[in-house]
C-alpha cells in the first residue's frame, strides 16, 4: 500500500479497496435488511462477495436476485455449512486489501464502510473494529459495546474480555493470507484468530463510532456450550505454546465462562463477557 504522502489530491478512503464478504446458510427476518444496508452504503465502492454454504433453493434464488440487481455482488455455492471453511473461500476470491465482516441478520450504519476506510488509509492496521449497538429482534437498541482502541489495549483485554465484534471488522488480506485464513472451530474462528493474530504482533484498533448494529436473538449460534469449550482450548494452546501469567489468566477467565455465563440468557451472556467499565451499556 502507498504511504499516505505519495497519494494525489483524490479522496483518501478510495484509495483503500474493499471486499464485504458474509457466509450465510439458512434466510432469517433480518436478512434483506443486512443486505440492503451493505448495498445502500455511502462509499459505494466494494465487492460484495457472498458465500452461500449449504443452503436451500429458495435462499439461493432469493441471492440470485439480488445479484442480477447489483453487479457488486458475487455469489459462491459450497456444501460445506462451516463457517471458517466458506470465510477462506471468499478471502481467498476477494480482490480488495481488506476483508469488511458481515453477518446475515446485522445491520452497516450507510457510512461504515467510508469510516473504515478513511482510518485504514491514515493507519493501515491488520485488524480495524469498531463500537457496535445491541439491538433486538425488532430492530430496538437495547445497549452499546464499546472496546479497547489501540494495539496496547486489545493486548491488554484479551485474557478477560471481548476485543472485537466480529462481524465489525476490517482485516488486511494479506495478513489473513499470512495467518493461514481461519483455522477452524464451529463458533469460535474469530477468537482463535484474535490469539493468533496477538501472538504474531498484529497491529490492531477499534474505532469508537458504532458502525454497526448487532443483533441479540435467541437463534444465535454464538455463546453455545461448544463455543465456550473452543474458546477455552485455544487458550490452552496458547499457554503451551509461550506461556505467561497473561495467558493463564485468559485460560482461567475462559474455563470460568465456559461453566457458568453459558447459562445466562440473552443480554446478560454479554454483560457477562465484558466488564460494564470496559464498554457495555444499555
Amino acid at each position: 500500500m502507498a504511504a499516505a504522502h505519495e497519494l494525489d489530491d483524490d479522496s483518501a478512503a478510495s484509495r483503500v479497496s474493499a471486499s464485504v464478504i458474509l457466509c450465510v446458510n439458512r434466510d432469517n427476518p433480518w436478512f434483506s435488511e443486512a443486505l440492503e444496508s451493505v448495498l445502500a452504503q455511502e462509499d459505494a465502492d466494494f465487492e460484495f462477495l457472498i458465500a452461500a454454504n449449504d443452503c436451500d433453493e429458495a435462499l439461493w434464488e432469493k441471492l440470485n436476485t439480488y445479484a442480477v440487481r447489483d453487479e457488486r455482488i458475487r455469489l459462491f455455492r459450497t456444501d460445506i455449512g462451516q463457517l471458517a471453511f466458506n470465510l477462506n473461500l471468499l478471502v481467498n476470491e476477494a480482490a480488495g486489501d481488506y476483508v469488511v465482516r458481515m453477518d446475515a441478520d446485522d445491520v452497516s450504519m450507510p457510512g461504515r464502510l467510508g469510516a473504515l476506510k478513511s482510518k485504514l488509509m491514515l493507519e493501515p492496521v491488520d485488524i480495524l473494529g469498531s463500537a457496535v449497538l445491541l439491538i433486538d429482534d425488532a430492530g430496538e437498541t437495547i445497549g452499546r459495546m464499546d472496546f479497547p482502541g489501540t494495539s496496547e489495549g486489545i493486548a491488554r483485554a484479551l485474557p478477560s474480555r471481548t476485543v472485537f465484534c466480529h462481524p465489525a471488522v476490517a482485516i488486511r488480506r494479506q495478513f489473513l493470507l499470512d495467518m493461514k485464513g481461519y483455522l477452524g472451530g464451529f463458533a469460535s474462528e474469530d477468537t482463535d484468530l484474535w490469539l493468533r493474530a496477538h501472538r504474531a504482533g498484529a497491529s490492531m484498533a477499534n474505532l469508537p463510532d458504532a458502525l454497526l448494529q448487532y443483533r441479540v436473538h435467541g437463534r444465535q449460534s454464538i455463546m453455545s456450550s461448544i463455543g465456550y469449550a473452543e474458546v477455552a482450548a485455544h487458550w490452552l494452546r496458547e499457554l503451551l505454546l509461550a506461556p505467561s501469567w497473561g495467558r493463564l489468566s485468559g485460560l482461567l477467565v475462559a474455563l470460568g465462562k465456559a461453566l457458568f455465563a453459558r447459562r445466562l440468557p440473552g443480554i446478560r451472556r454479554y454483560r457477562a463477557n465484558d466488564r460494564k467499565d470496559n464498554g457495555i451499556r444499555a
